[in-house]
Parts: C-alpha cells; structure tokens; sequence
C-alpha cells in the first residue's frame, strides 16, 4: 500500500524550482563568481581549487547531508559514521580542519567533536554549495587550514523578487523508506522582500548488501551476519525558517532566522542500546552590504553577523533503562566587518572577524570527563568498603600526573584581523596577497586551572595567468597556524563512537602548514575543466595514533587495574587506547575535472564527464602513512539535455586503499552506477519537474575508508528514489 500511494503523494506534491537551470555552460560559468570570496573574484581569477554546485548539478548531486552532496566532488570524500553524522574530508582533512558554514558564518554545531555529531544543516534547501580547497585560513582561522564549505541558502534576499511565487517539493527514497517534503514561500512589497520556509524529513534504517561484522574486543571472535540493513541508522528532521530585506539604493540589509531539530540514530556496537541523538539548533543571521561609489578610496561595506543557540543530547539503553548520558550546549556569534578599497589597479579587502563561543557539557560520558571517575563494582558506592588494593589503585589513578583535568565547559574568543590584495599586473595576469593575525582566548570550567591563550599568523599569495581566451594558469603559496582544539589538549575519557579511550596531550604546539599548488583550468568552449596538483607540508600536524594499550571506561589501563583474577572486571568493557601527538606530514595530490559537450543538436545535446583524484598523507617522523587517507577515484559520466527530458548515468570506481595507516584494515576497491532522468511539466503558469535517481543500481557492497564505522555501516545498497517539484 505504501508503494501504491508514492504516485498519490507525488503528484500532490510540488517543489522549489532553480532560478539558475540554464544548461548553457559557457555563459554560467563565464559569470560565476566564488561568494566565499570577500573580492566577489570570478572564477578564473581564484588562486585556489574550488568547487561549485548549484542549479540542476547540485539538484542531481543532493544526498542526504552536505558531505553526502559533495562525495562525487574531486578531492571530497565524506566520514559516513552511517546516514546522518557524516562531514566532508577535504584532501584527507576533516574534523579541526575543515570550517563548516552557513551563509558564511560558523554552523554552531558540534560536529567537529565527534564522528557521530552531526551537522545541523539539511542539503534540501540548499540553493549552492562552495567548496575551497587547501588553506583558507586567511578569512576563516585556523580551523580552515584544510579547506572551507560553504552552504548558501539564500535565507536572506540580496534582490527584489520579481514577483511573489510559492514552491513546494517531495520524494521517496527505496533504500530507507524515507518521505521528504517543504515548501518556500517568497515575494516583495516596494522595497522589502521576503521568504518562509519549511520542510520535514523522515527515513528509516537503510539497506545494504550482505555483510559481516566484527566484535573488536574480541578479534578471535566469529563474524557476526549476515546483515542486510543499518541498524540503528534512522531519522526524524525538520526545519522551520524567514527572512527579509530592505532593498538600499546602494545595496541591502537583511535578518533571518531558522531552527533545526534532527532525532538520529548512531549506528555501530551501541546500536543494540537504541543510541539515539536528539538535536536543536536555533540561528539567527544579519547581513548588509552597501555599495560606496562617492568615495577615492573605500568601494564597499560588507557586515556578516550570525548566532546560534545549539543543543543535542545523547541516550540510550542502560540495564534495560533509558538513560541520557551527555547533553552537548553550544551558543555562539560570528561576525565580519569588511572594508572593500581600491587604489588604482589594486584591490581590497580589510576586516575584522570574530568569534564568541559557549560551549558546555552536561553529564558524565564524555571525552573530556578526565579520570575523575571512581570505579568502583559494588560495595554501595563506598570507598571504605573496598579492599586496600583497590582503594590504593583508585588514589594512585586520580593522583596520577599524567591524568588530564575534567572539562565540563568552554568560553572562547577569537578576534583577528585580515588583508587581503588584489593587482591586476596586466590584462591577462593578476596577483594577489593576505595575512591574517588571530587571537585566541579560552576560558574552562574545569577541575584544575588551564586557562589558554595563543595567537596564530596566517599568509597567502597567488597569480592568476591567462594562457588564452580559453585557458588560465593560477597558482598559491601559503602559510597557516591553527591552534589545538580543545579535545586534541585535555581529551581523557572514553569515546564510544569511536570505541577507544581518547588521552589528549596539553603540550601540543600550535599546528602549521607551508601549501604549494597549481591549477590549470579551461572554462569557455565545449570542453571545460580544472587540474589541480597540490603540496602540503605541516610541521607538529596532530592525530589519533593506537597506542597498543587497552583502557576500560574509567580510564584504567589494563595492567594497573587491580581484580581477584587479574586484569579488568569482567564486566567491564576493554577500549582501545588512542592518544594525540603530534609529527611532520606531508600531503600531495592530483584532482582533474572534465565536461565536454560533444553533441550540439536542434533538439538534444550531450554532455560527458570525467573526474579523478588520488591523495597520499605521510607521516614524516616516524614513517609509513598516516591513517583514513581518502581512495584513489575514477569518475565516468553522460548526461543527454533536450527541451523537456534530461537523463544520464555516472559510474565511480574507488581503488583499493592499501596504503594504511597504524592499525588500518585494506579497504577493496569497489564501483558505484547511478543513473538520473528528469521530466519539465507545465501546468498553466506553473512550471514543475518529475525526477527520478537510482543509486548503487548494481547493490555492490562497498566500505569508505575514511569512515571510523566502515564495518558496521557500508555504504547504502541500490535504491530508487523518485520526486516531484514544482513552482508556481
């Protein structure tokens, strides 16, 4: 029945159209300019990789996250910690070192902390998504050292609309037996313009191919299986949010709001709990822009300020009780002040960026909860009641100078100024140069006094050269400093969604990186596309290295942990010790994009695609590969366009990944076949478009492995998802 009533729901259905659906390639991507950009710089001016999608691209690419949306990107891979918390890896990067942003300011979510946060951004209404590669320190901070996507939705109107207009959309997807659903409503009165939006969204636990998975307390043990869905792996979301401007003679100045709230699933060994993560996120934004054209010197001004107000908590079974173990509480404002100058044949940018976080936790699991902990198995929570030995184990651990404070809170301050320059050298060639200089501030309520201030010095330079009227040559140097994140500092507790025991070290020194890369690139004619080659060296690059020890939940190691029989209770859970430090690395790679239109007809064309990338990440103290380094990638594709009918298929080949890291498993090489076809309808005035997209459409089982849970949450099996969207 429920299968009979997608056709009933669809066609009651209606959804956001693209104000950008031209296919014509050469003039889109001939006035395409990188919004993450203070200088508004085209395309072919940015020194740097990029990535753009948008208009029927990112229609055809939207997943069910961000990262998701992005994985068929050159050098984008994802963490897929199962459906829902995933985050871009961005040149082998993730986590400290890729900003997630909104509309150009920070998300205000928590996903950096954890493989299993999510983040609180919902890809359905998303109108673009930009993506820089390498270092964009210079205007995000440190935590951009790895690269920056930014999620564009046009919360807040930059223009007038030309007349009022609703849309309103809705799929079905096979694989999860998910429902999605929204609509926007938008129009202008005189010189206000407006939108309202909303959508819901709903799935289940996902399909996959047969597959086997492992207890890794005990390696000797048999494969558990066969398996054929996600455990665990479900969702419930939605959002509800406005916005409006004020139209200036000289620009706009605008406010939106929007709230978020996502109930997942985590999926892996604590799926048997019912683990379920409960989100909210609340955000407010204001932006202005104003154009300054009676002036020698100053061109622009340009103020970006956001706020949000995060919160999620995490559960689960407990003994057969439900039981909340952390509840995670985030509020925080972001703000730029930009000032736009031209002098001659230079241009520019001078800002000041800030950033005031909150940042609490709430109950006792937690990565930060120091050994602060009294383990104790029973005698009424007493220590009299232990035996001596035991007491003796428990003071020697509390008291034990390796131990790191507990940290229940955070309260941080960043504030930095940015400068960045434009000259164009000739018609062809321009040259462009930064520096940024941060302070950081962070406050901790905490078990011990470990109040911490750094400053960080970040610089850049770049040529752009073109070659012709259809090529372009550009190329960077740059220079970064990002400080260790708090968990990466003062980490000393159990991590179960990665199921080890996480020790940060307070020595760390600030990280930094010395980049080199070269872009080629052709964006006018039938053929376009980019190659990139890049060179990252860092000195004091912090990770995750396995330590070979084993810890149970209270922070106890093994050979220290007194009991009758030796070794831990057995009751206890052993948990793989991981400890930060940090060594010399070096990153290189290779990324090419191609499309080529190869057909021109009265009533069709064709386009073909080709994308490729292959990464290495090298430990240069201590030798060998550093671990969850993306899989080299082939990607091969056609799409037909006629008047009203567009379709195409894609098949990606992942190589087998046999450059491990310290205790890294070979993931083997797997291929993934999509295809997609739409359908332009008409009714009366209004314009709408059936779609459908299949996915994995030979259910081959495949692993990512970037992904920490890779054995317990392969990618999703074949899946037909089926959609319509309308505008009126």
């Amino acid at each position: 029945m429920k299968i009979l009533s997608i056709p009933i729901i669809l066609a009651s259905s209606l959804v956001m159209a693209q104000d950008d659906a031209s296919k014509d390639q050469v003039s889109e991507l001939e006035a395409l300019v990188i919004e993450s950009s203070p200088l508004g710089t085209k395309t072919t001016d940015v020194t740097q990789a990029w990535s753009v999608l948008s208009g029927d691209e990112l229609d055809q690419a939207k997943g069910l996250t961000i990262a998701d949306s992005l994985s068929d990107t050159p050098g984008i891979s994802q963490t897929t910690f199962g459906p829902t918390a995933n985050r871009p890896v961005i040149r082998g990067a993730d986590k400290f070192r890729v900003r997630m942003l909104q509309n150009g300011t920070d998300t205000f979510g928590v996903s950096a902390q954890s493989e299993d946060h999510s983040v609180p951004i919902d890809p359905l209404m998303v109108d673009r998504i930009e993506v820089l590669r390498g270092s964009s320190a210079l205007l995000y901070g440190g935590s951009a050292i790895g690269g920056v996507v930014n999620v564009i939705d046009r919360s807040i109107p930059t223009s007038r609309y030309d007349s009022p207009g609703a849309s309103v959309f809705s799929n079905y997807s096979s694989v999860n037996e998910g429902f999605s659903y929204g609509a926007i409503a938008y129009g202008s009165s005189d010189k206000l313009s407006f939108q309202i939006n909303g959508l819901k969204r709903d799935y289940e636990d996902y399909d996959a191919p047969t597959f086997y998975t492992e207890d890794h307390h005990n390696p000797l043990a048999r494969p558990e299986g066969p398996f054929n869905s996600v455990a665990n792996s479900h969702s419930d979301s939605s959002s509800f949010g406005f916005g409006a401007s004020y139209m200036l003679d000289s620009g706009f100045a605008g406010f939106s709001f929007s709230t978020f709230e996502n109930d997942y699933g985590v999926p892996g060994e604590h799926a048997a709990s019912d683990t379920l993560i409960e989100m909210e996120n609340d955000r407010f934004e204001f932006r202005t822009e104003i154009q300054i054209s009676d002036s020698d010197l100053l061109t622009g001004i340009n103020l970006n300020i956001g706020y949000g107000d995060y919160q999620h908590s995490e559960s689960g079974y407990e003994g057969g009780l439900w039981d909340k173990h952390a509840t995670y509480l985030r509020e925080g404002y972001e703000g730029r002040l930009a000032f736009e100058h031209e002098i001659g044949e230079v241009s520019g940018v001078l800002g000041i960026h800030g950033l005031f976080d909150d940042f609490k936790i709430v109950g006792d699991e937690s990565i930060l909860g120091g050994m602060s902990k009294i383990w104790n198995p029973g005698n009424n929570g007493t220590l009299e009641n232990l035996p001596n030995p035991l007491i003796d184990d428990i003071n020697g651990t509390l008291n034990s100078p390796d131990a790191n404070p507990k940290i229940t809170g955070e309260d941080a301050t960043k504030i930095a100024l940015f400068l960045i320059e434009q000259y164009s050298l000739s018609e062809d060639t321009t040259l462009n140069a930064g520096i940024r200089w941060e302070q950081i501030d962070r406050k901790y309520e905490a078990s011990s006094n470990i109040d911490d201030d750094e400053s960080t010095f970040s610089a850049s330079g770049g040529i752009s050269h073109d070659l012709s009227e259809l090529w372009n040559l550009s190329g960077n140097v740059s220079y970064s400093e990002r400080t260790p994140d708090t968990a990466e500092l003062y980490s000393d507790g159990a991590h179960h969604a990665t199921e080890a025991y996480e020790i940060g070290n307070p020595n760390l020194e600030n990280e930094s990186a010395v980049g080199v890369e070269i872009i080629v690139r052709k964006t006018v004619g039938n053929v376009t596309g980019q190659f990139s080659a890049f060179h990252t060296k860092y000195n004091d690059y912090i990770f995750l290295e396995h330590t070979e020890n084993e810890r149970d939940p209270e922070g106890i190691p093994e050979n220290e942990r007194w009991w009758p029989t030796g070794g831990f209770d057995p009751n206890a859970e052993g948990l793989e010790e991981k400890a930060y430090e940090a060594v010399d690395a070096e990153f290189q790679g290779l990324e090419i994009e191609i499309d080529w239109l190869a057909m021109e007809n009265q009533s069709w064309d064709l386009l073909l695609s080709f994308y490729g990338d292959t990464i290495t990440g090298k430990n240069k103290t201590e030798g060998g590969n550093l671990p969850r380094i993306p899989a080299s990638r082939l990607g091969f594709g056609f799409e037909v366009m006629q008047e009203k009918l567009d379709f195409g298929m894609n098949l990606t080949r992942s190589l087998k990944q046999d450059n491990l890291g310290d205790d890294e498993e070979v993931t083997p090489a797997f291929s993934i076949l999509n295809a997609f076809a739409s359908y332009d309808i008409n009714f009366g005035n209004s314009v709408g478009q059936f779609f459908v997209k299949g996915s994995n459409l030979t259910d081959e089982l495949a692993y990512n492995h970037t992904s920490v849970l890779k054995q317990y949450a392969p990618l999703p099996g074949r899946s037909i998802e089926v959609g319509l969207k309308f505008d009126f």
